[in-house]
């Protein structure tokens, strides 16, 4: 009797994953952490804003962390499931799992700077100056978000598509964000064209929750794809023999 692949564990956390990077998403656009911005703003404004928002910055770190690792188990599942389906699609799965990776590595980075400027707040004699050094590369590690889930999206994409395991949706939602990931800053294209500036900012706007969507639509399909099998008796059970 062949044993099949359960996802019980990680489709749930998946969802969570799912859940919170739609909060993670939400940040983005907020990039000083509650400033104008860590690259103007002076130092001490910064400062005073972690200060009297610790609390909630730090819950904000956890949450990030937390969405790492959820994405980490989302994403196993993902690269069991995909190389379970055909060899067709193991070179792209292992590219949305190695991309997987990097993205929770950014999205840790995220959560290390904001505990550690909250930690550095609450010292005594702390520098402003030091705080607002951090808040500039926290703010520089949120804009890698978007680029940094590109490998994700579009390995795990073409994966989708060469093995035929999911929808085609899918396969096509992934690569859409894939594409979204790619397009230049708006700051970049701004003083060659305003107009296609802020139709770049409403993209990349859009490209993480298009990330959120994706991984929130897969994991229905793995869980749907699971019940199936599970109402399906004949799946357990093994050939009978020829002496039957």
């Amino acid at each position: 009797m062949r044993r099949q692949i359960s996802f019980r564990k990680s489709v749930p956390l998946a969802g969570l994953g799912a859940v919170l990077f739609a909060y993670s998403a939400a940040r983005f656009g907020n990039a000083g952490g509650g400033v104008e911005s860590p690259f103007e703003a002076p130092a001490g404004d910064i400062a005073e804003y972690y200060l009297d928002n610790s609390t909630f910055t730090a819950v904000s770190a956890y949450l990030y962390g937390l969405a790492a690792i959820c994405l980490v188990v989302f994403a196993a599942g993902m690269w069991r499931r995909l190389t379970e389906a055909g060899e067709e699609a193991g070179g792209w799965a292992v590219v949305g799992l190695a991309g997987s990776a990097v993205y929770a590595v950014v999205l840790l980075l995220v959560s290390f700077l904001q505990l550690a400027m909250v930690g550095l707040v609450h010292r005594d004699g702390f520098s402003s100056e030091m705080v607002a050094g951090l808040a500039i590369l926290w703010a520089v590690a949120v804009t890698l978000l978007v680029p940094g889930s590109v490998p994700l999206l579009l390995g795990f994409g073409m994966a989708v598509r060469r093995s035929g395991a999911f929808s085609g949706l899918l396969a096509n939602f992934a690569l859409g964000g894939a594409l979204l990931g790619l397009l230049p800053p708006p700051e970049v294209i701004g003083p060659l064209s305003p107009a296609v500036a802020s139709l770049f900012f409403v993209l990349s706007e859009l490209q993480p929750w298009l990330l959120v969507f994706w991984v929130l639509g897969t994991a229905f399909v793995i869980r749907r794809s699971e019940n199936a099998g599970e109402a399906d008796p004949s799946a357990d059970r093994s050939e009978p023999s020829a002496a039957e």
